[in-house]
């Protein structure tokens, strides 16, 4: 005959299955350290480009790579075992980072080619200080309002 499972220990499992799921969705998230690093090297490398001098350039282009590739691999580190299900980000987890990804390039851009137009100095500097900003203000909210999203449709039992 099969067991039993008292109340108890059936809500105790849901806890621990919960308090799991939640884990992954911690391991997903992207830390706030990382937007700063994200806007400081774009911006490094934007004002290497800019300067038109090779040596920025070559220092520019070997401090972004290795900046990116060591704190996306520090990020990414924790969560390499753990698979996303495309429902638990929803729909409007996707519009949130395709709204975010086009607000700080529209901004960014616009404000570089106005800069330009006005014969400013240095206007991909000046239009990348501008996406540092947004990244740095904008990714951490951006983060927490996925984390949320994700623990709300978790709750509702979405898959």
């Amino acid at each position: 005959m099969a067991e039993q499972i008292r109340p108890d220990e059936a809500a105790q499992a849901l806890a621990r299955i919960r308090e799991q799921q939640e884990q992954v969705i911690d391991a997903l998230s992207i830390p706030d350290w990382y937007w700063w690093l994200l806007g400081g090297l774009t911006l490094a490398l934007t004002a290497a480009v800019e300067s038109a001098d090779p040596v920025a350039l070559g220092a520019g282009v070997a401090v972004f790579v290795v900046g990116l590739l060591t704190g996306t691999g520090w990020v990414v580190r924790g969560s390499l075992h753990v698979k996303l299900s495309n429902a638990l980000l929803g729909a409007r987890g996707i519009g949130l980072i395709l709204g975010f990804v086009a607000l700080t390039v529209a901004i960014s851009l616009g404000l570089a080619f106005s800069l330009q137009a006005a014969g400013v100095g240095y206007p991909a500097t000046w239009g990348t200080l501008a996406s540092a900003v947004l990244l740095v203000a904008g990714g951490p909210l951006l983060t927490r309002a996925l984390r949320r999203g994700m623990l709300d449709r978790r709750a509702r039992g979405s898959r």
